[in-house]
């Protein structure tokens, strides 16, 4: 099965709760456990280092406390399938890396380059932690993110 979510905002839950339901494919007969952790505003760090690209992101200052569910073994990529901040937003950001060719083609997954050490670019690992703890809503969340990806593209 693919990678698949259903959030429920709070005008849609009975309580009021944010809600995600998620299941994480990992490829062919593979199983990578979650595991969920919350990350308080303090511990986010201010440099992020991806694991899959090398690549080195700043972060702003004054991040918001929230939840996330990384990969529990380490090694191949962080992988924070979802979240929700303390601002009651949640996102998940792990849907698209084997895209079809036409998607690929107007936005390629610019890798590592092990060869010459040339870092590449911010994959789904990383989205829900250079995203999530700075916004107050989806739109907040689109414009965080072509911010990030602006920024690494001037290097």
């Amino acid at each position: 099965m693919s990678c698949t979510t259903l959030l429920v905002g709070k005008n849609a839950s009975y309580d009021g709760s944010t809600m995600i339901a998620r299941n994480d494919d990992s490829g062919a007969n593979g199983f990578t456990p979650k595991k969920f952790i919350v990350i308080s505003s303090k511990e986010q760090k201010r440099k992020y280092k991806t694991v899959l690209s090398h690549l080195e992101i700043d972060l702003p200052d004054h991040p918001m406390s929230y939840t996330a569910m990384p990969n529990a073994v380490k090694g191949k990529g962080i992988w924070a399938a979802s979240g929700i901040n303390e601002e009651n937003i949640a996102m998940t950001a792990t849907e698209t890396i084997t895209s079809n060719p036409r998607v690929l083609g107007a936005d390629p997954l610019v890798e590592y380059d092990q060869e010459n050490n040339i870092p590449g670019g911010i994959g789904e690992e990383d989205i829900v932690y250079i995203v999530l703890p700075y916004i107050h809503s989806a739109r907040e969340g689109v414009e965080r993110l072509g911010q990030a990806i602006r920024e690494i593209c001037y290097l």
